[in-house]
């Protein structure tokens, strides 16, 4: 009995395998147009899309669904009217998997780098509480002022930025244009060099014939640096040395405190646990000492802690933070205080960046200050005297 069984299994397999051998040319051509096809749509895909771009969608379908217009023809239309290519097709694929029967906040989370998950989770929420529509108008506010408060601490720093560039690009004219020039006159009249322009001649001629020697170690460093800064260890000490650092300390400390928050306020108000609020915040933060805070908070949540018992005894985070996350959950106004403090922390993120840029503009006229009077000692004055002794 059992031999029987067997030969009518080989049978079987015999006669199937003359189909999948018919059938196999047909699945590669299918394979070869879905090949093509996703070749296309990564061509299509290159590209960025701005925060102010996600934003303004995100208030445009809030209206939409408001007036009344289904989840689909209000993405339809906005995927039509965006001028981003790269938006439009990503917008493509959400339609296409809200017609294949998923949710928006699904649809939205096969794409990260547009719509994280705090976008994804908010949107999660108001589909389910039936006020997406509300939610996503929330979301909008709350996307538009992390974002204005981002541009304003870097446009505060965009001043000192354009003065190091301006710098930078003097000693290049100075060391590959200037110097070369001065070198022949020097050379040609044979005279003697003060010590501070031989210096400055040396390294002219070591910039001018190493210069792809350079270069090369430059981009061998970046490319050292960027392996070695994977490490989370390596991570969790630089992030913790720019805590430690005099001035900038503290603005960083302010920031990411401003940060969590602005985050967890928003959070916590569309419904979602403290848990998971806080688990979501870790992920938006950049700075890892305070992540990885965050995340020991949400664990020791979970054990059975409160809010403001899952802090570290040795925190980074700001004492009045603290205290105040205690006052608030002991007198059932939590999302009060957090509201407080956003605006509490991002007042002082303003207000030490703006101490920060006065302190950092007298230091960099000093410093072009004595880059004009190094020229004038190493260059200028050498140059004169020649010229004098020429004369006489």
């Amino acid at each position: 009995m059992p031999d029987e069984v067997l030969l009518k299994l080989k049978d079987l397999s015999a006669e199937a395998k003359p189909e999948k051998e018919k059938t196999d040319p047909f699945k590669k051509e299918e394979k070869a147009k879905i090949k093509k096809r996703s070749l296309i749509e990564r061509l299509n895909e290159i590209g960025t899309i701005k925060d102010k771009e996600v934003v303004e969608f995100t208030r445009h379908l809030s209206v939409m669904l408001s007036a009344g217009v289904t989840i689909f023809e209000a993405i339809n239309f906005l995927k039509e009217q965006t001028g981003n290519k790269v938006f439009a097709v990503k917008l493509g694929r959400v339609i296409e998997s809200l017609n294949n029967g998923q949710s928006l906040s699904s649809s939205m989370k096969k794409f990260p780098k547009i719509f994280p998950d705090i976008y994804t989770n908010i949107i999660s929420v108001g589909e389910h509480s039936g006020t997406l529509s509300e939610t996503m108008l929330d979301l909008a506010n709350h996307l538009e002022e992390s974002d204005n408060f981002k541009k304003k601490v870097k446009g505060a720093l965009v001043y000192p930025k354009i003065i190091l560039l301006v710098m930078g690009a003097f000693m290049i004219v100075l060391f590959f244009f200037v110097m070369p020039r001065i070198l022949t006159i020097f050379e040609s009249l044979h005279a003697d060099i003060p010590a501070t322009t031989q210096f400055v001649i040396i390294m002219t001629n070591f910039f001018r014939n190493n210069i792809i020697l350079i270069l090369l170690s430059i981009v061998g460093i970046y490319t050292l640096f960027k392996i070695i800064i994977k490490n989370p260890e390596v991570r969790f000490r630089r992030d913790l040395m720019y805590i430690k650092m005099p001035l900038i300390g503290k603005i960083v400390l302010n920031y990411n405190t401003a940060q969590l928050s602005q985050h967890f306020g928003t959070l916590f108000q569309s419904g979602l646990t403290i848990v998971k609020c806080l688990e979501i915040t870790s992920t938006v933060l950049k700075n890892h000492v305070f992540r990885d805070e965050i995340q020991y908070m949400a664990e020791k949540i979970k054990k059975g802690a409160s809010f403001s018992q899952s802090f570290k005894d040795d925190s980074e985070f700001p004492p009045m933070f603290i205290k105040l996350i205690k006052v608030g959950e002991r007198t059932g106004k939590l999302p009060y205080v957090i509201d407080y403090m956003k605006s509490y922390y991002q007042g002082l993120v303003d207000n030490d960046v703006k101490n920060i840029t006065t302190i950092i503009e007298p230091v960099i006229m000093v410093l072009l200050g004595l880059m004009v009077a190094g020229l004038v000692i190493t260059i200028i004055g050498p140059i004169y005297q020649l010229i004098s002794n020429v004369g006489v």
